[in-house]
């Protein structure tokens, strides 16, 4: 009975792994003009408030529908899948 449901769990979970592992988002490192080449333009662009400085460079983030890109200057640096 316990392997019969640990089974089902798996074969439940293994899509949702497969498209989240294989799916096509941007990647660290890609550039913000790379970002809207590949992907188009944002439904939301979010800018960091406060002072800019070496130390503390602008946050921006794009908001695209099923996923958001962070932003440190002009070089990605995460994405959020939603």
């Amino acid at each position: 009975m316990r392997l019969s449901k640990w089974f089902s769990v798996l074969l439940l979970s293994v899509p949702f792994f497969i498209t989240s592992a294989f799916a096509d988002y941007p990647t660290r490192g890609m550039s913000m003009k790379t970002v809207k080449a590949h992907y188009g333009a944002p439904y939301s662009v979010h800018k960091s408030a406060g002072p800019v400085k070496k130390r503390w460079p602008r946050i921006t983030v794009w908001n695209y529908g099923g996923f958001s890109v962070y932003f440190e200057r002009n070089t990605v640096l995460h994405t959020v899948v939603h």
